[in-house]
């Protein structure tokens, strides 16, 4: 009988199919201006106004977006510098770069550029006219500087409509728990926020912090005056 069992058993083995391999998303690339940062709104921003110059023409923007993301816990913020910038013929011109950590204090990055999904090291540059297909830059490099509250930039590719130098005002951005800036329980002045939530409760929900209410929001602010 044990003999049988086991021939059976081997048998129902060898009919079984394998599982299928679950599919991977192909790569899909990454576009700037359809990017979550850059349709955030932005906020009031200070006098003067970003120029970008490139071969395609001149465009504008309000400023460069440095945006800042915190969690619970005491980690660092993940950071993300942004500009959407637009000409008088309606077309856009837009990059965005992930940056370490240390970018407040180092006030330098540099990036790769590329299509796919990014990450610290990597950029993405593209142009969009007001009727068409967007471009996208496939290979180059973005450097960025920041002094006081100036910003420097460059991209270089082999794309002459997207290769373009840029300066203007740098505004930051702070988004934190929606725990520390919410409940009867948060301090009435300024001041390290205490979270009147479990994290599980609130999930990942972020707001921006826009009177600089928390002690980490402040402490990122003042690296940039």
């Amino acid at each position: 009988m044990r003999s049988v069992a086991l021939m059976a058993l081997l048998f129902v083995g060898a009919c079984a199919k394998p599982k299928e391999e679950r599919a991977r998303p192909p790569d899909v690339p990454v576009s700037p201006l359809t990017s979550a940062a850059l349709k955030a709104p932005e906020r009031p921003q200070p006098p003067g106004a970003v120029v970008v110059r490139t071969d395609a023409g001149t465009f504008e923007a309000p400023s460069v977006r440095l945006m800042a993301t915190f969690t619970e816990g005491e980690g660092p913020p993940t950071l993300e510098v942004a500009l959407s910038a637009q000409s008088q013929g309606g077309a856009q011109w837009a990059v965005l770069a992930p940056v370490e950590p240390a970018f407040p204090k180092t006030k330098h990055a540099t990036a790769r550029l590329t299509r796919m999904p990014l990450r610290v090291g990597l950029a993405s540059a593209e142009l969009r006219g007001p009727s068409g297909p967007p471009t996208l830059a496939n290979e180059g490099t973005l450097e960025l500087s920041v002094t006081g509250r100036e910003v420097h930039g460059t991209v270089r590719t082999q794309d002459a409509s997207l290769s373009a130098t840029f300066q203007g005002p740098l505004s930051v951005e702070c988004m934190v728990p929606a725990a520390w800036l919410s409940g009867p329980d948060r301090p009435a002045s300024p001041g390290t926020p205490v979270p009147v939530a479990p994290s599980s409760e609130l999930g990942s929900t972020v707001v921006l912090d826009e009177a600089w209410t928390t002690a980490q929001c402040r402490a990122l602010k003042e690296q940039f005056r």
